[in-house]
């Protein structure tokens, strides 16, 4: 679960008023309240909100501990947890995804960064999972790439992950309205009964990625 209360203990650490994390942030004092007192909020806000108080997104959720010794000790059972979510990671809740090296950057390639390329998990990569949970998943033709992820990750994670996903895919259809409409004012391109039912139809992905990007109480 999601807790925006602590907005107000990040402002007291910071030396900052409510107003003025307020005004930094792009809002207006009783927006800021408001969506404390609702608990609920964008997951593009969220970041915001955590990127401002140079915190991680985990910092409002219940599973988040506010301890940063520099040195951690674990344990095996956690370290089995950690291997778990190393894998729950390179799944953005709709489909495995292998991480990919780019030979440009020198770096791994995250999910986000390849969302359209995603691919349903083969029987060795089921087989692996039940290795690493030490049970036995169960595969039904109901079983999806979503019912997996769900399995190594907390509701918390899966329900972030799963918004941050569809704040992304807002985006990029976003991008492409935008496109779209620039590339008709450009070329004075009249707007056709076909043109129009590409513009609801993008309006319509919009509304609905929009929906789904909700993070807390009311999502």
């Amino acid at each position: 679960m999601v807790y925006l209360f602590k907005i107000r203990e990040l402002c007291e650490k910071k030396g900052v008023s409510m107003k003025q994390a307020a005004s930094d942030l792009g809002m207006t004092e009783q927006s800021l309240h408001k969506l404390i007192k609702a608990n609920s909020t964008k997951i593009d806000t969220l970041l915001t909100i955590a990127d401002y108080f140079k915190v991680e997104p985990a910092y409002f959720f219940d599973s988040h501990s506010g301890d940063t010794n520099q040195y951690v000790r674990i344990k095996k059972e956690e370290f089995s947890g950690l291997i778990k979510k190393v894998l729950a990671y390179s799944i953005h809740g709709f489909g495995l995804i292998k991480l990919e090296w780019n030979n440009n950057e020198q770096k791994f390639n995250t999910y986000f960064d390849i969302l359209d390329k995603q691919y349903v998990p083969t029987g060795e990569d089921l087989e692996y999972i039940s290795a690493i949970l030490e049970r036995k998943i169960e595969l039904t033709n109901n079983t999806n790439p979503k019912d997996i992820s769900k399995l190594l990750m907390t509701k918390d994670e899966f329900d972030f992950t799963s918004a941050y996903y569809y704040s992304i895919k807002k985006g990029q259809a976003q991008e492409e309205l935008q496109k779209l409409s620039s590339f008709m004012d450009k070329h004075n391109i009249p707007v056709t009964e076909s043109i129009k039912r590409d513009i609801r139809e993008l309006n319509d992905k919009i509304k609905h990625y929009e929906s789904k990007s909700i993070i807390g109480t009311n999502k």
